[in-house]
């Protein structure tokens, strides 16, 4: 289908391209005459006046770019929602981007909203700073990262969580129902400075609660394989309750147990972190460690709406995470 120009407009009005331009953006002189002519042929036409012709001669094109790692995530899509509807109330479209957990692709679409002429940038970062982050930042334009922090650009002012209250609060709730071992899977560590830090924090916590003798930690790669292999090794260390620092694998182990007919919050007691929707609707429901998603998008959407009204004193925020207990965790 061909696009409707603003020549096509001023054919069907019987004037001139500058003269449709001028009363389209309401400038210079136009006789009521010319302006109703202009607006019958662009209603007839259906037109709609090119964004990019006209951010040309603006300095705003409310526009931003939004990358997260994986759309298909439930904290990721909640994350993007969050953000993406701040800045809709705000007057702002946003173009809506995936990683998938890929540095090559998070590159590719910073490049790609960057010839868009974008206001700014929100971005859930892949682990280290890269070409493309330094040439986005090097442009000035408003960075906001939220969930993750970038190694090397510190100077980007980062919303994110804070896991050391929901942890603290998992880890006490499965010592008083009677636990004397505690397992953590924190999954692709290596390419996450969050994972790492959460993992970090569960084994001071509950080194302190249960003796680091009684604390077993073990990380995965992105496949489902990983996930099982390291269930197996847990359960045969006597471990009876874990708890996910990433949420994926949480998912992956609530099938593969139901595979091999373990009953959580019977066999197996679980704990996961991000409140995903599924984890309400399995049986039994699964317990949480909220990350607080809605509240990390509006502020991380606020802050970057405070850049672009010219706010100085931009800084990183943390919300703090809260354990929701569920029928998940049972009884030693």
């Amino acid at each position: 289908m061909a696009y409707v120009t603003i020549r096509d407009v001023a054919r069907r009005a019987g004037i001139s391209v500058s003269t449709v331009s001028r009363a389209l953006n309401e400038t210079g002189r136009i006789s009521p005459q010319t302006k109703a002519a202009v607006e019958r042929a662009v209603e007839e036409l259906h037109y709609i006046p090119d964004s990019r012709a006209k951010a040309m001669r603006s300095l705003s094109t409310r526009t931003v770019g939004l990358l997260v790692p994986d759309i298909r995530n439930g904290y990721f899509a909640d994350l993007a929602y969050a953000i993406q509807d701040t800045l809709f109330n705000a007057g702002y479209c946003t173009f809506i981007g995936t990683s998938s957990e890929s540095a090559t692709r998070q590159d590719a679409f910073i490049t790609s909203i960057l010839s868009q002429r974008i206001d700014g940038a929100i971005i859930v970062p892949q682990g280290e700073q890269s070409d493309a982050l330094r040439l986005l930042l090097g442009t000035k334009l408003p960075v906001v990262f939220v969930d993750r922090q970038a190694k090397g650009l510190g100077g980007v002012p980062v919303v994110d969580s804070n896991p050391e209250p929901g942890l603290a609060a998992a880890l006490h709730d499965i010592q008083r129902r009677g636990f004397a071992r505690v397992g953590y899977v924190s999954g692709p560590v290596l390419d996450s400075p969050s994972l790492q830090e959460r993992e970090s924090v569960f084994r001071v916590i509950a080194a302190g609660i249960f003796g680091e003798e009684n604390v077993f930690v073990e990380s995965t790669s992105f496949e489902r394989a990983s996930c099982e292999s390291v269930l197996r090794r847990m359960h045969g260390s006597g471990v009876d309750a874990l708890i996910f620092g990433y949420s994926p694998d949480a998912v992956s182990a609530v099938s593969l147990l139901a595979d091999s007919a373990v009953r959580i919050g019977r066999d197996i007691s679980i704990v996961s972190f991000d409140d995903l929707e599924l984890f309400r609707l399995t049986s039994p429901q699964i317990s949480v460690i909220s990350q607080q998603v809605q509240e990390i998008g509006q502020r991380g959407a606020q802050l970057f709406l405070d850049m672009l009204a010219g706010e100085t004193q931009a800084a990183s925020q943390r919300v703090d995470t809260v354990y929701a207990p569920r029928a998940s965790v049972g009884k030693a």
